[in-house]
C-alpha cells in the first residue's frame, strides 16, 4: 500500500475544504491513512456522507451555523493546545502558585469554589500582609510596650526614642531629658549607614510584595482568563450538538466533566486534558465529513458486488486545478481492467493519476470523491507518479522493479497507478522491462491499472483487451502545441520537447551550435 503523502497533500485538500480547526485537519491526516475494504463500513461511510449533503440541500444554513461554531472552536483551541501539550517545568511552577498539581492535593481543585478562594489569598490577601508588615515593624514595640507589658510611654515618646536609635543619639536614650545631642556626635558615613540600611530595608519590605503581587495577579488572570475559553468550548460543544439533534443527527455527549469555575477549568484542562482531546477529536471529524459533504464537487460513492473488479469515474478532476482551468475526466475499467495513458509532457497525464487515486482514496475512508463514483472494494492501492513516492538509498530503476513486483503479489482486488513505468533507466532496457512486468500484470483479473508511458512500441504491441487512453493534444501550422487537458481514447504520440526546448532556450542555442559547425 502507498504511502498517502503520494497520493494526495493533506495540507492543500484541508484548504480546499475550509477545514477551520486544527483538530479536523488532524483527523482529516490521521482517517485518510486507515484504508477501508470492508462493504458495510464503505456503505455506512457513504450514507452518512450523503445524509449531510442532503440535509445541506434541505436547509443551506445549517452548515452556516455549524461552520460559524467551528471558526468560534479554532479560536479557543489554539489556546487549548498550549494547556493539553505538555509544558515546560518553569510553567508547571508559574501554574503551582495558584493551582494544585502535586499528586496528593491534586482533588483540591476540583473542590467548588476553594481555588476562587485560594487565589484571593494568594493574590492580594498575603501581599497585602506582606506590604503592611514594614509598618507593624515600626510600631509594633510601642503596641507590646504599651499594652503587653503597661510600660506608660506616650508615642511621642516612642518616636523620640526611634528616632534617636536612627540618628545614633544613644544618649538621649538613656536620658530622655538630655538635649538633643549635635549631629556632629556621628560622622555623615555612620548616619548615612543607619540610616541608608533602615530606608533599604523598609522599601524593600514594601516593593517585594507588589512584586509578588503582580507576578501572582498575572498568572492568576492567564488561568482565569483560559479557564473562560474551556468554558466557552463547552457551550459551542453544546451548542453544535444542539443543532445537529435539531437537524435530526446525533452527537458524542460533552466528554468534558462538570467544571465549578474558571479556574477549575484550566485545572481540569492541564491535569486530565484526555477529556479535551476526545472532545477535540469528535468536533474535528465532524466537520470534515461536514465540510467534505458542503463540498458541491463531491459525491457519495455507490459501491457494488462484482466477482470481477468495477471502478468507473465520471466528471472527477484534481482539486490542485483551479476551478476555472480544470477539467473533468471520465473512465471506467469493468470488462477492461487494465489501460496504458499516452500525452505529451505537461499534457496532463499525471494529473489524471492523481485525479484517479484520490477519488480511490476519498473513496475507501469518507465514502465520497471529486465527481461520480461506482466501485467495488479494493484492499490496497499502489501510486507512483514522482520520484519521492519511492524512498531509499537505492537507484530509482531498482525501486521501481521492487514496487512493481510488490504490487503482483496479491491476490485481493488492488488498484496500480504508475506514471512513467520505468523511465529511468535507458529506452531498450525499458520497454524490455516493462513488457515483462506488463504481462503479468495484465493477467491479473483481480488488479484494475493504468500505466502512464512514452513508449509508444510497448503501447502498440499490448493485447487489444488493454485500453488506450490518451491525454491529447495538437499541433498548429505554426508548429505550437494546443493541450486540451481531458482524457480521451486513443493514443497521442505529440511531442512537446521542441516546446520546452524553446521556452528554456535551448532549441536558439543548439541551432547556433549546428550553424558553428
Amino acid at each position: 500500500m502507498s504511502s498517502v503523502e503520494s497520493i494526495i497533500d493533506t495540507e492543500k485538500f484541508s484548504e480546499w475544504i475550509e477545514l477551520q480547526t486544527n483538530a479536523a485537519k488532524k483527523c482529516f491526516n490521521k482517517q485518510v491513512g486507515e484504508w477501508s475494504s470492508d462493504p458495510k463500513r464503505l456503505s455506512s461511510l457513504s450514507n452518512r456522507f450523503k445524509r449531510f449533503k442532503e440535509a445541506f440541500e434541505r436547509d443551506p444554513k445549517f452548515y452556516t451555523e455549524c461552520n460559524q461554531i467551528f471558526k468560534e472552536i479554532s479560536e479557543c483551541e489554539k489556546q487549548l493546545n498550549k494547556l493539553i501539550t505538555t509544558d515546560s517545568e518553569l510553567e508547571k511552577e508559574s501554574y503551582n502558585e495558584i493551582l494544585f498539581f502535586r499528586p496528593i492535593l491534586r482533588p483540591l481543585n476540583f473542590v467548588p469554589y476553594l481555588l476562587t478562594f485560594w487565589s484571593f489569598t494568594r493574590v492580594y490577601l498575603l501581599p497585602g500582609l506582606a506590604f503592611i508588615v514594614p509598618f507593624l515593624t515600626l510600631i509594633a514595640p510601642y503596641i507590646v510596650l504599651k499594652f503587653a507589658f503597661n510600660v506608660p510611654i506616650t508615642f511621642n515618646s516612642y518616636m523620640s526614642i526611634l528616632q534617636s536609635m536612627v540618628s545614633g543619639n544613644f544618649g538621649k536614650i538613656m536620658d530622655p531629658s538630655a538635649p538633643q545631642a549635635p549631629f556632629t556626635g556621628i560622622s555623615p558615613v555612620n548616619f548615612l549607614k543607619h540610616f541608608g540600611i533602615v530606608i533599604v530595608t523598609f522599601i524593600q519590605g514594601i516593593v517585594q510584595p507588589y512584586w509578588s503581587y503582580k507576578h501572582l495577579k498575572s498568572i492568576d488572570t492567564i488561568i482565569y482568563d483560559n479557564g473562560r475559553l474551556v468554558l466557552k468550548f463547552r457551550e459551542l460543544y453544546t451548542q453544535l450538538q444542539n443543532t445537529l439533534n435539531a437537524h435530526g443527527f446525533n452527537f458524542f455527549k460533552c466528554p468534558l466533566p462538570e467544571i465549578n469555575s474558571e479556574r477549575d477549568a484550566t485545572a481540569r484542562v492541564i491535569i486530565e486534558s484526555s477529556y479535551f482531546k476526545l472532545a477535540l477529536k469528535y468536533v474535528g471529524s465532524l466537520e470534515v465529513i461536514m465540510a467534505l459533504a458542503h463540498k458541491e464537487e463531491m459525491k457519495p460513492v455507490l459501491w457494488v458486488r462484482s466477482d470481477t473488479p468495477i471502478f468507473k469515474v465520471n466528471d472527477t478532476f484534481d482539486f490542485q486545478v483551479p476551478k476555472l482551468n480544470r477539467k473533468v475526466i471520465s473512465a471506467e475499467f469493468n470488462s477492461n481492467l487494465h489501460a496504458l495513458l499516452t500525452g505529451p509532457n505537461k499534457g496532463g497525464k499525471s494529473t489524471v493519476l492523481r485525479a484517479l487515486s484520490i477519488s480511490a482514496l476519498l473513496a475507501h475512508t469518507y465514502g465520497c470523491a471529486p465527481g461520480h463514483l461506482i466501485s467495488t472494494p479494493f484492499a490496497k492501492m499502489f501510486v507512483c507518479l514522482k520520484p519521492d513516492d519511492l524512498p531509499g538509498s537505492k537507484s530509482r530503476f531498482e525501486r521501481e522493479i521492487e514496487f512493481t513486483a510488490n504490487t503482483l503479489k496479491f491476490n485481493e482486488p488492488i488498484l496500480v497507478f504508475i506514471d512513467e513505468l520505468y523511465h529511468s533507466t535507458n529506452p531498450p532496457d525499458a520497454i524490455r522491462a516493462c513488457e515483462i512486468y506488463c504481462n503479468q500484470l495484465w493477467k491479473k483479473t483481480n488488479i484494475v491499472s493504468v500505466i502512464s508511458t512514452h513508449l509508444f512500441e510497448l503501447v502498440e504491441k499490448s493485447d487489444k483487451n488493454i485500453q488506450r487512453i490518451c491525454c491529447p493534444a495538437s499541433i498548429d501550422d505554426a508548429g505550437n502545441i494546443h493541450f486540451e487537458y481531458s482524457l480521451k481514447r486513443g493514443i497521442c504520440k505529440v511531442s512537446s520537447v521542441d516546446e520546452l526546448l524553446k521556452t528554456n532556450g535551448l532549441m536558439v542555442i543548439n541551432k547556433k551550435i549546428s550553424a558553428a559547425e
